[in-house]
């Protein structure tokens, strides 16, 4: 199987660009918090003298003119899986890995059988970088494997492709054990066993890694001669709709912010991919002075199709809510969309028909001797771009 591996660079920094147009023009620096240390994901700043994993104090102290930003990683996501949405109009087969807290962004995808829709992988190539928002740096790396596919679009120039095409085991031969997806005490302990390139790790036998690293001595020799069969884990399409509305000045009267949930449920009902559905899920989003964020997910007791019951019901959710800040600015997704109420309008009838229609099978069933060959359509991914994977045939079962 062939795979690619599209690596995104830049995906918080464009992220909080895109949030606020005013820090174009500002150096940004990108952290987040894990077990109460803060380090830098990402920057905009010259990485010759500033490099990831920084602590937040040390990259205060060396710019303190730069713009500090906790990562939104909820947006990030939002934005990584945008990208992949379009992707899978290229693919049927993607996986997203996402690492905001390391910058390790990337989605892979299988090149099977797209040689028969485009003649090379340069225009296969156009297509994947047509695809991809102008504000995200991208590498690409093409590969038999998942592994070698991510090594070469690490070492790859901006918006640019690495494609191996000779042996992966030849390509990896000198590149660092840095590469390896182990942590630092194991790297640091190949070290000083003087492997140091994933040649040398792939020229021992796996028997002596193994009895230094156990199981996982197994999958240093294995990655480092390029064998890798790990499959692709399908990312499939969770369809949901956002709206969001930022107040002129901050607020704190309730009626305010319920004129506001209705104003963004009335938008958020005429998308098309709810008109004339039900939703079962809406999450609200609340963003306060201070940077303080509030959010409650409502789950509607019966799904909702039209705005007048979504609104009645995300009102009574919120009764004797009491926010301690100013609101600036709310938003709400709302999932869990189908084409289905979920009630049984009529359970007599319905059990009627069913009866008919087995006992009409059984009756063909001994007239032809063999079970006839009876299907019933099967919704899956109704919101999928893709008609194949809309519905499916299955066996009605009699």
């Amino acid at each position: 199987m062939k795979f690619a591996c599209i690596l995104i660079t830049n995906l918080a920094l464009a992220s909080e660009r895109r949030k606020n147009i005013e820090l174009n023009d500002n150096q940004l620096v990108i952290f987040h918090e894990e077990n109460k240390v803060k380090t830098v994901i990402e920057n905009s700043l010259d990485s010759r003298t500033f490099f990831p994993k920084l602590t937040l104090k040390e990259a205060s102290y060396k710019h303190p003119h730069a713009v500090f930003i906790s990562a939104d990683k909820i947006y990030y996501k939002q934005l990584l899986n945008s990208v992949a949405d379009q992707l899978l109009l290229i693919s049927p087969l993607i996986e997203i890995n996402d690492q905001i807290s390391s910058n390790r962004n990337c989605i892979y995808m299988s090149l099977s059988g797209l040689e028969k829709m485009y003649k090379t992988y340069k225009i296969l190539e156009g297509h994947i970088l047509k695809s991809i928002p102008k504000d995200l740096e991208v590498r690409i790396g093409v590969s038999n494997e998942k592994f070698t596919s991510h090594i070469a679009a690490t070492i790859a120039p901006p918006n640019k492709t690495i494609n191996i095409k000779k042996d992966s085991k030849e390509f990896l031969n000198d590149l660092s054990i840095d590469f390896l997806p182990i942590n630092s005490t194991l790297k640091e302990k190949l070290y000083e066993l003087g492997i140091n390139t994933l040649g040398k790790a792939a020229s021992l036998k796996p028997s002596h890694l193994q009895a230094q690293f156990g199981i996982t001595g197994k999958v240093i020799w294995e990655l480092a001669n390029g064998i890798d069969k790990t499959n692709l884990k399908p990312y499939i399409k969770k369809f949901s709709v956002t709206e969001n509305l930022v107040f002129e000045r901050p607020i704190s009267a309730m009626s305010i912010l319920t004129a506001g949930i209705e104003t963004i449920v009335n938008r958020a009902f005429l998308n098309p991919y709810i008109s004339n559905r039900y939703v079962r899920l809406a999450k609200l989003n609340i963003n306060m002075t201070n940077n303080h964020t509030w959010s409650k997910t409502i789950v509607f007791k019966e799904p909702v199709k039209c705005t007048k019951k979504a609104i009645f019901a995300i009102n009574t959710a919120l009764n004797n809510t009491i926010l301690s800040e100013e609101i600036e600015e709310i938003s709400m997704t709302f999932s869990a969309i189908s084409n289905e109420s979920g009630k049984q309008q009529s359970m007599l009838k319905s059990v009627r028909s069913q009866d008919q229609l087995r006992e009409t099978i059984l009756q063909l069933s001994k007239r032809l001797r063999v079970k006839p060959p009876i299907y019933k359509i099967k919704e899956i991914e109704p919101w999928s771009r893709i008609p194949e994977r809309r519905q499916a045939l299955v066996d009605f079962e009699i």
